[in-house]
């Protein structure tokens, strides 16, 4: 998957979504026509311990996640939202050409870090898509550069269990 620069059609103020509300405000968005299983995700994402922790360790104050819905006359697509995009190992997304399938909008103002972790962190990638390979061998995956290994070894389940421990 794919972080970037959201670029809303005009349909998206008219569209239905479920999200994660963070304290009472909209905080990830799953748009409803694209995603047949956007109350879905949004209740996993919103019951993970996971989530709460990204939340905590990027100083995000979350006394309450939960799930719900909002129509998107509610948003302000001014801001400069953030998708998650599904893309193929390797691809580059440009402002130039049209992004691969949406897999969340992030709403204005969170943590950088997060749609980056929701991107690499294999037990939070896979509550945004199902298909997101787990991968125990980086050799597989040659295209990737040591920046992105170090990444993806620091994520947040490495974090929960020490070396050598599960």
């Amino acid at each position: 998957m794919t972080a970037g620069t959201y670029y809303p059609r005009p349909e998206a103020a008219t569209a239905g979504y479920y999200g994660v509300f963070v304290n009472g405000e909209p905080y990830l968005l799953f748009h409803c026509g694209y995603d047949k299983d956007a109350r879905g995700r949004a209740n996993n994402i919103a019951a993970s311990a996971n989530f709460r922790t990204l939340l905590e360790a990027t100083g995000t104050l979350c006394e309450r996640i939960e799930a719900g819905y909002l129509e998107g006359n509610e948003v302000d697509w001014s801001r400069g939202h953030t998708v998650i995009s599904a893309s193929r190992s390797g691809d580059v997304e440009t402002a130039t050409r049209e992004i691969s399938a949406i897999r969340a909008i992030v709403m204005y103002g969170s943590h950088s870090a997060v749609a980056e972790t929701f991107c690499i962190d294999a037990a939070l990638a896979s509550l945004i898509d199902t298909g997101f390979p787990r991968v125990s061998n980086f050799d597989d995956l040659p295209e990737l550069t040591d920046h992105d290994v170090k990444l993806s070894l620091g994520n947040l389940e490495a974090r929960k269990h020490p070396r050598g421990g599960h």
